[in-house]
């Protein structure tokens, strides 16, 4: 499932699904596991050639796979500083990014990833990769984990896309249940073992995160079994983010009282009444 570059789609309404999923095998005292898979310069590694063959499978007529040949045929690049130019290189692989179709053609390109991953739950944002999944015991997780990862690993080599394993984390949820004081290590299939992380994920992904949430365990770093949670600790991410918002407001403009912008608090809770009242309307994704 893609929820990049789509309307009505987004990183809240991506992490209100992947969340939902996981808290719901808890209650159900399930163990859960994920793979967070990180891609080295994804939207620079599209295969031209690859792409044309997709647009042909999806019944692309012959006028456009002629011009969108065309439009990746004879693209040059080159770096501009002050009033002069660098040389300029051929760019025969990836999509033009900053561009309109940019986002459009990756989606295109690396949406039929989802379906190696079989049975077990994938969630794409642009080129943002989860898989997870649930069961009634950690061996049978990694297990299947492990499985579905290396058949996505295929997926992304037939793509031509390369995995960034140092960026790649794996991440157990439980709640109640009995933990393995040594989980299976999960493997690339280069060989490098990927690493378990509690809540060292990249900072976008920790804010996307904190910011979904209603209620956050004390201690632990794994989701409780309610619905939606928000950080209440003193130290969380999002006091932190609270002092560089209004730092940044400080930095550009002197009128600090007079510019009137909100709290970051009382964006998120008008957040949350855009996500709800989108739902009860039916404009939020079917999955909400």
């Amino acid at each position: 499932m893609q929820s990049g570059f789509r309307a009505g789609h987004g990183c809240t309404s991506a992490t209100l699904k992947i969340l939902n999923d996981i808290i719901t095998s808890i209650h159900k005292r399930k163990y859960c596991g994920a793979v967070f898979i990180d891609l080295a310069k994804a939207f620079d590694s599209v295969n031209h050639h690859i792409l044309i063959g997709r647009f042909n499978s999806l019944g692309f007529s012959n006028d456009c796979l002629t011009w969108f040949t065309n439009y990746f045929s004879d693209r040059v690049q080159c770096v501009k500083s002050g009033d002069l130019f660098s040389g300029t290189l051929a760019v025969s692989m990836g999509v033009p990014q900053c561009s309109i179709l940019g986002p459009t053609l990756f989606s295109v390109y690396i949406n039929d990833v989802a379906l190696a991953a079989g049975d077990y739950l994938i969630h794409i944002y642009a080129d943002d990769t989860i898989l997870y999944t649930s069961g009634p015991s950690m061996d049978t997780v990694l297990t299947n984990l492990h499985t579905s990862f290396n058949a996505i690993q295929l997926s992304f080599r037939g793509l031509q896309l390369l995995l960034n394993s140092s960026k790649t984390k794996c991440m157990l949820f439980n709640r109640s249940l009995p933990a393995p004081v040594r989980p299976s290590s999960i493997t690339t299939l280069d060989g490098s073992y990927l690493e378990y992380v509690e809540n060292q994920l990249p900072i976008s992904q920790q804010i996307i995160i904190h910011s979904c949430c209603q209620t956050y365990p004390r201690k632990t770093d794994y989701p409780t079994d309610h619905g939606l949670w928000r950080c209440n600790s003193q130290n969380s991410l999002q006091h932190k983010l609270d002092a560089v918002y209004h730092s940044a407001i400080r930095f550009v403009t002197s009128m600090y009282a007079l510019v009137g912008w909100p709290s970051l608090h009382i964006r998120r809770q008008t957040q949350w009444l855009q996500v709800i009242n989108k739902s009860l309307l039916g404009k939020a994704p079917p999955y909400l």
